[in-house]
């Protein structure tokens, strides 16, 4: 019985294949927005999916106003993931500060009130500090990694915001112009 070789060069051509599924596997994917909406506190049994603005707002550091961004499921393990970046628009300021990203491993309806506030999970994912209007970006790694987690058979699952102090931040919403509603954007 003959035993074939492949040689150097039959292994080069087998490392350049798994190379190239690889490559072919990284690039950056954006789960689609498919819902947002924000509760609040002093209307709590309104729910606002169609509003434009939304709102994060807190009150001495209690939130009265809270963002909920649906994405659709996620397509990766939570290994392949490298990075992740929530941008939003922001419309708005009547009191600058920070707004925190969480996670919550659900769907928030569109007909939720405040009454029905979700239990997000209470871990803060990534805060920054909002001052004026224009595009602002959180590091979303973590939320991206959760949410493939948590969600491995497909599941949507909602980024939260939630501001801190006194802050009081308006968002475009979906209800306004394509290109200013929300984007979130991972790399694998």
């Amino acid at each position: 019985m003959e035993i074939k070789s492949f040689g150097f060069g039959g292994l080069l051509a087998a490392a350049l294949v798994v190379m190239l599924a690889g490559i072919a596997a990284a690039g950056t994917f954006s789960p689609a927005l498919v819902l947002d909406t924000y509760m609040d506190a002093d209307e709590e049994d309104e729910a606002f999916a169609d509003g434009d603005p939304l709102w994060a707002t807190s009150d001495d550091g209690d939130p009265v106003r809270i963002t909920f961004l649906v994405f659709k499921e996620m397509v990766m393990l939570a290994d392949q993931i490298e990075s992740g970046e929530l941008k939003v628009r922001v419309t708005e300021v009547e009191t600058p500060g920070e707004v925190t990203l969480y996670f919550y491993d659900l769907a928030v309806l569109d007909s939720e009130t405040w009454a029905d506030l979700p239990l997000y999970d209470e871990e803060p994912l990534f805060t920054i500090e909002i001052e004026a209007e224009g595009w602002a970006s959180w590091d979303a790694t973590s939320l991206v990694k959760k949410a493939a987690e948590e969600c491995s058979e497909g599941c949507p699952f909602t980024a939260v915001l939630v501001a801190e102090g006194d802050a009081s931040i308006g968002f475009a919403s979906m209800e306004g112009s394509e290109d200013d509603k929300a984007v979130l954007e991972y790399i694998a």
